[in-house]
């Protein structure tokens, strides 16, 4: 068995983490940016506890909210939404389909290879299919602290290398702007973007 990660055993009260409480205004900022048609089938990665998922299911045909810890997956599915499935795995082991769109809230800073993520959301998208991932503007490694124990491998991303990793990848049309600032207990503020685009 391996050890319980930080969002293990933090999956229970997740959602009422001052972190969390202020990521809540990112979903309806999102939707507001990224419109989604009720046919769509979309890809959560990184899903937790369901910030996104469990807004954008209201708006679309089924979410796969796809996550590496089971108790965050757990305390997802207690939230009972028909369409949302949850999947834990690697999403560099396969996923089960394509979709129509991807979506992302600061998930993408906890793995190590960025180019290979991009690669991976490209190659799950139907063609036409949309980006929408949210994560930090660069910062210093102040932001979470302890960076170790909370898997963080980037602190937060330059726009430039971001886009120029995603159009290697096969994607166009990618835009950033800024979504929330978000407050931290060192007196600081983050400031945090919406990357979208889509493959043709």
């Amino acid at each position: 068995m391996t050890e319980p990660t930080h969002f293990d055993t933090g999956a229970r009260e997740w959602d009422q983490r001052p972190t969390s409480l202020q990521l809540a205004a990112v979903p309806p900022r999102l939707l507001a940016q990224v419109p989604f048609a009720a046919t769509d089938r979309v890809l959560d990665f990184g899903a937790g506890t369901g910030l996104l998922a469990t807004a954008i299911a209201r708006h679309v045909a089924h979410v796969t909210a796809l996550d590496s810890s089971g108790p965050m997956l757990q305390v997802l599915r207690e939230k009972g939404f028909a369409n949302i499935t949850t999947l834990q795995q690697d999403i560099f082991d396969g996923l089960p389909e394509r979709y129509d769109a991807i979506v992302s809230c600061m998930a993408m800073h906890h793995v190590p290879d960025t180019r290979a993520l991009l690669q991976a959301f490209a190659d799950a998208l139907q063609p036409g299919g949309r980006i929408a991932l949210v994560d930090l503007y660069a910062e210093d490694g102040s932001f979470h602290g302890d960076n170790a124990a909370k898997g963080v491998h980037h602190f937060g991303f330059a726009p430039d290398a971001l886009q120029a990793l995603a159009e290697q990848a096969g994607l166009q049309g990618i835009a950033f702007t800024e979504v929330l600032r978000m407050h931290r207990s060192n007196g600081r503020e983050y400031p945090l973007f919406l990357m979208t685009g889509h493959k043709p």
